[in-house]
């Protein structure tokens, strides 16, 4: 692993006041081969940094102590650094500017056969939070190899349950595909709609947010009994009574048994985001708070689909379908109404962006679960489509990336927007009447 000492020297523009900020990091590690030799090389670094935060150039200045495992190191360090992304830094009027910074790595030596683990330095802000005890310290990431030995376990669970008579495998670019359904060509319509759903994803996020390196492929089981996929949710322990689930590392599972096969497409959409964000959005250790994760799966799932195109955005019908479901005494897909949300509004009776952004995992899934499921949706849309400008600028993909680092909502928000919450609130409010 490598550490920075000292802290980066920035070299912004003439006349920069703040800034950059780095707000996805991945700390290098050295390189596999270097493992046993005991040399732990300070690297220098120098990084350019564009206006919009991205990383334009990574010039590796001097390595020291020099050894055969240079060109190594180098290809290492140029690879990780190229994937971070800044809080540009910004001039006197707050005009985001271009810049650099230069700094030493200090490298340690591993042993031989330690794990690669792709970790986060935590920003000097960040570790005051923790400290302080407001805000919870990140989990220990699992390694590569635990996090397939979880999904190696869901797997051999989900095989119990399926009709070995009827059983087909595909395999594509990203799945494991894995169905008992009646129809034979079902498992190649199942490969066709996953490879296309993860293409949207990756068009929509790959230009705010470097996605994350694959380690193994998601695997995706199609039951053709609802009463097959409800049991394996009962041994897994996972949650949620709709058409499907997603379980980390790396499984989803869906049934046939909908009312109409729109219904399982939508379902897939919000599952396979959850199945995204964990793969390519957030690093080992760290996940998006509720209303951005719920509320991004909601706008997918309820995104309209146009000959077989899925429309971002594009509002499905007048009614909102609530995906994940409280509890197994529910029957058929909730829907709530645009015109709920607005009667809600009008009553008082509606989560605040604050709320929002600030409920506790209990209160999000609580007794009024319908709500914030329906209004992290309404926000995200509203964080997504509220102005032209905010999608030119892409202040949503910079939101996510601030998000993603562990920055709260609030701050997050701010950060991209240049607005809290309460300023927010009455323009959100009239987004939502006029939707």
């Amino acid at each position: 692993m490598a550490s920075n000492v000292p802290l980066p020297a920035q070299e912004a523009a003439e006349g920069t006041v703040t800034g950059p900020v780095a707000i996805r990091n991945y700390e290098p590690v050295s390189p596999k081969a270097m493992a046993g030799t005991e040399i732990d090389p300070e690297v220098e670094v120098r990084v350019a940094i564009d206006a919009t935060g991205v990383v334009t150039d990574v010039e590796v200045l001097a390595i020291e102590p020099s050894s055969e495992f240079d060109d190594l190191l180098r290809i290492h360090v140029e690879h990780a650094l190229a994937q971070w992304r800044y809080a540009p830094a910004r001039d006197a009027e707050d005009n985001p500017t271009d810049s650099s910074l230069s700094w030493r790595l200090k490298f340690k030596s591993r042993a031989v056969g330690e794990e690669d683990i792709v970790s986060q330095d935590l920003g000097p802000r960040l570790q005051v939070l923790i400290e302080a005890g407001g805000l919870t310290a990140p989990a220990e990431p699992l390694t590569s190899r635990q996090r397939a030995q979880s999904l190696s376990r869901a797997v051999e669970a989900a095989e119990r349950y399926i009709d070995r008579d009827h059983r087909r495998r595909r395999e594509t670019q990203r799945f494991i595909l894995i169905t008992d359904a009646a129809e034979e060509s079902t498992i190649d319509v199942l490969a066709g709609n996953m490879e296309s759903i993860y293409e949207i994803f990756h068009s929509l996020f790959d230009p705010h947010i470097e996605p994350l390196p694959e380690n193994f492929k998601t695997v995706v089981y199609l039951f053709r009994r609802q009463a097959s996929l409800l049991s394996l949710q009962t041994e897994l322990g996972s949650t949620g009574f709709g058409a499907g689930f997603y379980r980390s590392p790396g499984l989803m599972a869906f049934h046939q048994q909908v009312q109409t096969s729109e219904q399982l497409l939508h379902s897939m959409f919000h599952e396979a985001f959850h199945a995204f964000s964990d793969s390519h959005l957030t690093p080992p250790g760290k996940q998006l708070p509720q209303w951005v994760e719920e509320g991004l799966a909601e706008y997918f799932a309820n995104s309209k689909i146009e000959r077989g195109h899925l429309i971002p955005g594009k509002i499905s019908g007048s009614k909102y379908i609530l995906f994940h479901r409280r509890s197994r005494q529910l029957r058929g897909t909730a829907s709530w109404s645009l015109k709920e949300a607005r009667t809600a509004l009008r009553n008082g009776e509606a989560p605040s962006v604050a709320e929002l952004l600030e409920a506790s995992r209990d209160t999000f899934y609580g007794l009024r679960y319908q709500s914030y499921y329906g209004f992290s949706w309404l926000l995200t849309h509203f964080l997504r489509h509220g102005r032209e400008e905010w999608d030119t600028a892409r202040l949503f993909g910079t939101m996510l990336l601030y998000l993603v680092q562990g920055y709260s909502g609030r701050d997050a928000i701010e950060a991209a927007f240049g607005m809290d919450p309460e300023e927010l609130q009455p323009e959100f409010e009239q987004y939502v009447r006029r939707i």
